[in-house]
């Protein structure tokens, strides 16, 4: 008996989606704007903490010494970095070496090589470039240089440490994701917000045209719960029908912008879909769902009082 009733209030919620097909279509499609960007900001969250891990995996400390400074010490300095729990490699550079790079980087800037070879003797120090385990870690590894700036003897050792810059990068890209979090969250509310109000209107237009056929219920002796069933199935409807449609229309989108985005973020953005295409499916449908039961139990409980 349970079974036929489930049933029974199934086929009525799909019968009542049928009949207000306007008014259903209209629910569907601002329902599904909402998912949209619900995915949308997932695609967004996805390549920008990508990007971001990209940046960090590319930084690195790099401590640049004096001309003068003495090569030994150097290597000394090295090993013991080298030996820093949070340290992956250290990769030292001689200053010979440091001055091939740059006139490799100027190679097609002949002033610039014309004023070096004036020079009478090699105006760069040497460098180590240091690769922390975790980007986290950085800030331990400059303090580590914090009091080596001089030599034993006090002479001038470090010229630089280049750990500030970088961290400025780091930051702003950091905040700039969290932005981007705090605005796609304002345009989902939003969205979600207008979602609720249309598919609460559309159930309240339901109610109203099977006015008559609830009133015959009610005298028949009908369960509440076989009343409201109907109008809380069509709102899950309105919600489930969005989702899939917000979920076949991101193949077509996301294969359109992949090239966009591989060129401006390094991130196949229709990759990533396939591979998270999982939480996608479960993420949209559940929000689809949830849109569409909130709305129409509360259309339900404000203009079908039993």
């Amino acid at each position: 008996m349970l079974w036929v009733n489930i049933k029974r209030v199934l086929r009525s919620g799909f019968v009542s989606f049928m009949r207000n097909s306007f008014v259903s279509l209209a629910a569907v499609f601002v329902m599904s704007m909402t998912l949209t960007i619900i995915g949308s900001l997932m695609f967004l969250n996805g390549i920008v903490e990508e990007f971001v891990q990209y940046v960090e995996n590319k930084v690195d400390v790099n401590v640049y010494f004096v001309p003068e400074a003495d090569e030994a010490a150097m290597q000394d300095l090295a090993g013991k970095v080298k030996n820093l729990p949070e340290v992956e490699y250290v990769e030292f550079t001689t200053a010979d070496a440091v001055l091939a790079q740059f006139r490799e980087r100027h190679q097609d800037d002949q002033l610039t090589l014309q004023a070096l070879d004036e020079l009478a003797e090699n105006p760069f120090g040497a460098s180590l470039s240091i690769k922390a385990k975790d980007p986290s870690q950085y800030q331990g590894i400059a303090s580590f240089f914090d009091d080596r700036q001089y030599d034993s003897a006090g002479g001038a050792f470090i010229d630089s440490v280049n750990y500030a810059q970088n961290k400025t990068v780091i930051d702003q890209l950091q905040r700039l994701t969290s932005y981007v979090k705090r605005f796609g969250y304002a345009i989902i509310i939003l969205f979600a917000l207008t979602s609720v109000l249309i598919t609460f209107n559309t159930l309240r237009l339901a109610i109203y045209t099977a006015r008559e056929e609830i009133s015959v219920m009610r005298l028949v002796g009908a369960p509440n719960a076989y009343i409201r069933g109907p109008f809380i199935v069509e709102g899950v409807l309105y919600g489930l029908i969005a989702s899939i449609v917000s979920l076949l229309l991101f193949f077509p989108l996301s294969y359109f912008l992949r090239d966009a985005t591989i060129a401006a973020f390094g991130t196949d953005i229709f990759a990533f879909y396939l591979s998270q295409f999982f939480v996608f499916f479960v993420t949209l449908i559940l929000a689809g769902v949830l849109l569409g039961a909130l709305s129409s139990f509360l259309a339900v409980r404000k203009y079908l009082s039993i």
